[in-house]
């Protein structure tokens, strides 16, 4: 009868104990301690499995059970994936056993020849409203997380809330490194400024809602959401994750780069520069000056203007009133631009294109499409040289024979000059080119005035694609 091995049942009650240890005495960080040290279990196991074998008789019944192999597995993945959090300063108490208890926090100092208002504090959302105060007052709420109601009071006492000169700066310091590990804070606050004053904050988590400051913005936060309104001078985000990012009414220039969801500009003076990967909706609107955009999926975008507005996601692209030079280069979106001036370079692997440059002079225009349809919607008394292709597609015209329609294999070609003016080059490597007129009735090709959905493009580019 094969003797069975007791190093299973030993690790159960190993772990059992430290689960035990962890109710009884909550404050000691186990966990973390396991994260580092898991592999003494499996070295533990190893001894023990090689004590059987030297003291056994049936040397040859002591391999490894399969049972045994998906254990070392799932302890191996468990303990990687333990040290990774740790690694990244995840810690296990108190963010999920302890209390939270709530502290009110107020701080107020003269504004007399003050620049810049600095913020140290690491975890906790901020409020700044501008004013014409001559003096910076801070109220709030500071949350502590504890085992007890007397361990959070002396953490609260340890950690006040302070306001301390330093040159032509103050700093509001929350002292959030005096919490023990097993503790955690925040501290929300409130604050109303001189409207003149610059703000800079540091942080790890926490969103910032800023108004009615005239002075720049640097602000920088692990995780946390963006809102600025009415903000005269330049600001600067970078922020780790994100789920908004919204800024209206701002006079200066705009300098963006983290990752995270929405993306909302409007009413901004200044230049606009993005980097980033944002997975969510980018809306800009009424931006004075250039967009330089460079995010996720490959996706860059710049244009000189935004008059009118440009609205992005990841599966579309659309634009109405933006100044040129304009260049738009994407992975996979159905793509539709109405009233672009001066030019036009747009390249796209998947997706329909629609443009409509809604007026004379025309701009130049250079498109590319891997796999979709481009439609073309030019005024009827528009000048241009074109050159059309489409690879393994149909070409439709509805300017007439000054355009010449040639046909070679499963290649369709639109050749020629309607008037004077700048040269338009569109290709499509698999799918439909046409050139129409505004408000023409429907082509001979079956192409419509109006253009279908995006949602119905994308199925009729689907179908293509089995057929090919």
């Amino acid at each position: 009868m094969r003797r069975r091995s007791f190093a299973g049942p030993l690790l159960l009650v190993v772990i059992g104990a430290l689960f035990l240890w962890q109710n009884l005495h909550p404050e000691l960080q186990i966990f973390d301690l396991v994260s580092q040290y898991w592999p003494f279990i499996l070295i533990a196991w190893g001894l023990i499995r090689l004590l059987e074998v030297a003291f056994s008789e049936q040397q040859r019944h002591f391999g490894l059970t399969g049972g045994e192999v998906v254990l070392v597995v799932l302890i191996s993945i468990f303990g990687l994936g333990l040290y990774e959090v740790h690694q990244r300063g995840i810690r296990f108490t108190p963010e999920i056993f302890g209390e939270q208890f709530d502290y009110p926090v107020s701080a107020h100092s003269a504004a007399s020849g003050v620049k810049r208002l600095v913020f140290e504090n690491p975890r906790g959302n901020i409020r700044v409203t501008g004013g014409a105060a001559a003096e910076i007052t801070v109220t709030g709420h500071k949350l502590v997380r504890a085992y007890s109601r007397n361990e959070a009071d002396r953490t609260n006492g340890n950690t006040p809330l302070e306001i301390v000169p330093q040159g032509d700066a103050l700093i509001v310091r929350s002292n959030q490194n005096r919490v023990p590990e097993n503790q955690r804070m925040s501290d929300d606050l409130e604050v109303t400024v001189p409207r003149g004053i610059a703000i800079q904050a540091r942080g790890q988590t926490g969103d910032y809602e800023i108004s009615d400051v005239a002075g720049d913005l640097d602000l920088t936060s692990g995780r946390g959401d963006v809102r600025l309104s009415r903000i005269a001078g330049n600001a600067r985000l970078e922020i780790g994750r994100s789920e908004v990012i919204r800024a209206a009414d701002v006079q200066g220039n705009i300098d963006l780069e983290g990752r995270g969801s929405d993306v909302e500009l409007q009413n901004v003076a200044g230049q606009v520069t993005i980097h980033g990967a944002y997975l969510g909706t980018l809306d800009f609107k009424n931006l004075a000056k250039p967009l330089q955009f460079e995010g996720t999926r490959n996706t860059e975008l710049r244009v000189e203007a935004v008059p009118g507005s440009i609205n992005m996601d990841l599966g579309g692209f659309s634009a109405r009133d933006v100044v040129g030079p304009v260049r738009l280069v994407t992975r996979s979106r159905d793509i539709r631009l109405e009233g672009f001036t001066n030019s036009l370079n747009l390249d796209t692997e998947r997706g329909d294109i629609e443009l409509q440059p809604g007026r004379n002079p025309l701009p130049k225009i250079d498109v590319h499409s891997a796999v979709g349809r481009i439609d073309l919607i030019l005024p009827d008394k528009a000048g241009f040289q074109l050159q059309a292709t489409a690879e393994r597609g149909d070409a439709v015209n509805d300017f007439g024979p000054q355009l010449q329609k040639n046909v070679r294999g499963r290649t369709a070609t639109l050749n020629g000059s309607v008037g004077a003016g700048p040269m338009i080059r569109i290709t499509a490597d698999r799918g439909s080119v046409s050139v129409r007129k505004e408000g023409a009735a429907p082509s001979d090709g079956g192409v419509e005035a109006r253009p279908a959905t995006p949602k119905d493009r994308s199925k009729e580019l689907r179908d293509s694609e089995v057929k090919l």
